[in-house]
């Protein structure tokens, strides 16, 4: 009898954010193809705290900077994988991957962050870098169709387009009686996501005379900014209640009137696969939103899509809001399981 294949997800982040999810979701569903499946994660306290039925295939490694390469390869000397899976492989993938030549190493990008640097001299050393990931890499993953094109163009590498899938969590069903109406909007406040469009949006409105409740959900460097500029533009029914748990958040998507996603067209979200979009599905709520990258291929042609500009996004919020509260509405989500995207991650790299 031949023994499992052996596949070692390497993730940086943290096990109650979403940061790991990809990686411990496709292991627990490659153990139940036959796969020997592990994670290494950070050893930290909140690591460490974290209950999850799988835990017992996780590895924990040191994650200082003077002992992290000496930490994982000791994992890999030990646990000896067919294959080692990176997420959004950087300078830490690049120094593993040579010390350790014959490993196979699997890179797989959920986003294409070259895209958004700015500097000249740093996009050139990202560009070479990329280059290098790429052609060490024994099978390269992307997150996004486009990208999986612009990888095929640009670099002459296939690779594997398997898109993120549903938060394997429970949604609340809370009851809505005398719930006060307002869109909801989520996401990481960073400088490369579009979350101004929404607060430009609801100026517009607040011009007209048609201000509606607002919020959005997360926290993070544009927020002090976001807050200003709410300010500036007068705005009494816009909420910024910060960062939420679970719990707390996935209500919120639930009690929304409708959830906005606001998203440009431009070259780093057409390389992305937004996450956020799956539990905007989930939650089972109408989305306003602009059809831009893997966005229609998650909402289907159940969502409002609108250009991506303030204007067009206030008009379709202020309908939206005119009207009583719809039905939850039908997300097609069958194609989207992380059972199922382990199942073509496995073939794919059986076939190496």
């Amino acid at each position: 009898m031949m023994a499992p294949r052996k596949i070692l997800f390497i993730s940086f982040g943290d096990l109650s954010t979403t940061g790991c999810i990809r990686a411990s979701q496709l292991a627990v569903h490659l153990r139940r193809l036959g796969w020997d499946a592990h994670v290494a994660i950070p050893d930290t306290p909140s690591n460490r705290a974290f209950k999850h039925s799988e835990k017992s295939k996780w590895v924990f490694y040191d994650p200082s900077a003077r002992k992290i390469l000496s930490s994982l390869g000791v994992i890999l000397r030990q646990e000896r994988p067919d294959f080692v899976h990176m997420l959004n492989p950087k300078e830490k993938a690049m120094m593993l991957s040579t010390i350790h030549q014959r490993q196979k190493f699997v890179f797989d990008w959920e986003d294409w962050t070259t895209f958004a640097e700015q500097n000249s001299i740093r996009r050139w050393y990202k560009q070479i870098r990329d280059r290098w990931l790429i052609r060490r890499a024994s099978a390269v993953i992307t997150a996004s169709s486009w990208l999986s094109r612009y990888i095929l163009s640009r670099f002459a590498k296939d690779s594997l387009y398997l898109p993120y899938a549903c938060l394997p969590k429970e949604f609340p069903n809370p009851g809505f009686e005398g719930m006060q109406p307002v869109a909801i909007g989520m996401g990481s406040l960073h400088p490369n996501w579009d979350h101004d469009l929404l607060v430009e949006a609801a100026g517009v409105l607040r011009g007209r005379g048609q201000e509606v409740p607002i919020r959005w959900i997360g926290k993070g460097a544009e927020l002090e900014r976001c807050e200003a500029r709410v300010a500036e533009l007068g705005l009494e029914k816009f909420e910024f209640p910060g960062y939420l748990d679970w719990e707390p958040m996935l209500r919120q998507l639930r009690e929304a009137h409708c959830l906005v996603f606001p998203i440009r067209r431009k070259e780093l979200n057409l390389a992305r696969c937004p996450f956020k979009c799956f539990q905007f599905a989930q939650a089972q709520r109408p989305v306003i939103t602009s059809d831009v990258g893997e966005v229609r291929s998650i909402l289907g042609d159940h969502a409002v899509y609108v250009e991506p500009t303030p204007e067009a996004l206030a008009e379709a919020i202020y309908e939206t809001m005119l009207r009583a509260r719809q039905p939850d509405v039908a997300y097609d989500l069958s194609k989207h399981t992380w059972e199922q995207r382990a199942v073509v991650l496995s073939e794919h790299l059986q076939a190496i």
